[in-house]
């Protein structure tokens, strides 16, 4: 349930949208390519002295910066901190220049993110009351989660249903536009409700059909 519902969460939205890639299945593999980017980059920095081609790292950079979740965005802007530290180390005759083009890279990929959450804001803002409730009604989206659930909220029953799909407490929060540890304080008087212990267990719950009883 986890990844097919995430995965089906996340087709719905372009690549052109910001954070097009959270939660799918592919930001692994996006992540992964965005970091060799820029250690090609790096490589060919090295054996190009003369050259300084330390720029080209703002295309993956933009790329994870517009595409990614905050966790996977960040590895992408930490890797490229240390390779362009390398580069600094590695490259003396260059140094000056390098550190001015990282700076300004870095500080580039810094507004495409910032500008990626101010669209996902407006975006979520016009579509949230379609996007946040279950499909199929509040008293369904009960049921799925079994005994215990009638006691949940309506906010709690969204960010379980959120949570069951494989959302991060941070994508929760920009769903709903709540804080993350609204959410997690949400996640925690769910938990007490369905009296289970974690966020596997409520995956577990919500992908058993629901005819079948949570303990069989």
């Amino acid at each position: 349930m986890s990844s097919s519902g995430r995965s089906t969460a996340s087709s719905s939205r372009s690549v052109l949208f910001p954070y097009a890639l959270a939660g799918n299945r592919r930001e692994a593999a996006a992540t992964l390519f965005c970091i060799v980017g820029l250690g090609i980059v790096l490589a060919v920095e090295i054996l190009t002295p003369d050259v300084v081609v330390g720029s080209i790292a703002v295309l993956p950079l933009i790329a994870a910066a517009w595409l990614l979740s905050n966790r996977r965005a960040a590895l992408v802007g930490v890797a490229a901190t240390m390779l362009y530290g390398v580069a600094v180390a590695v490259e003396s005759a260059n140094r000056m220049t390098i550190i001015v083009v990282g700076l300004v890279t870095l500080a580039t990929a810094l507004v495409a993110r910032l500008c990626a959450s101010r669209v996902a804001s407006l975006i979520d803002t016009g579509g949230r009351h379609s996007r946040v409730r279950p499909r199929a009604g509040t008293s369904e989206g009960r049921r799925r989660f079994g005994d215990g659930a009638q006691l949940l909220t309506a906010r709690e029953l969204d960010v379980a249903r959120l949570a069951a799909q494989g959302y991060t407490s941070a994508e929760i929060g920009r769903e709903l536009h709540i804080g993350d540890r609204t959410v997690e304080s949400h996640l925690a008087s769910t938990y007490s409700k369905l009296s289970i212990r974690s966020r596997g267990e409520l995956i577990r719950r919500a992908s058993k059909p629901e005819s079948q009883s949570p303990d069989a």
